[in-house]
């Protein structure tokens, strides 16, 4: 009977990568404490020498899309019509007093 693969996140493997570079512990130290198999950990590390450049390529931070929605004119011309419509309901709320 075959038993179901590990999988690991994104996080958990960037602890693992990161913590097996310390010159103070071996590969054999960190594969034991997190119960992952040394291959694993070496794939792992070669992953992230490889794509390391690319945390790097883009200086400019990406600059959010705004939506119609998310502008100071549209978001103005809500809160207008909000208050108008809570005008509307004081006055009619007062007229039933």
């Amino acid at each position: 009977m075959k038993s179901a693969r590990k999988t690991y996140d994104a996080d958990f493997k960037a602890r693992v990568v990161l913590e097996s570079f310390h010159h103070e512990v071996t590969i054999e130290q960190v594969s034991s404490k997190y119960g992952v198999a040394q291959s694993a950990i070496n794939k792992w590390r070669k992953i992230f020498k490889d794509n390391l450049p690319f945390v790097f390529a883009s200086t400019q931070p990406k600059q959010k899309q705004l939506r119609p929605e998310d502008s100071p004119e549209y978001l103005k011309k809500i809160i207008g019509d909000l208050t108008v419509e809570n005008d509307i309901l004081k006055k009619a709320l007062s007229v039933w007093d």
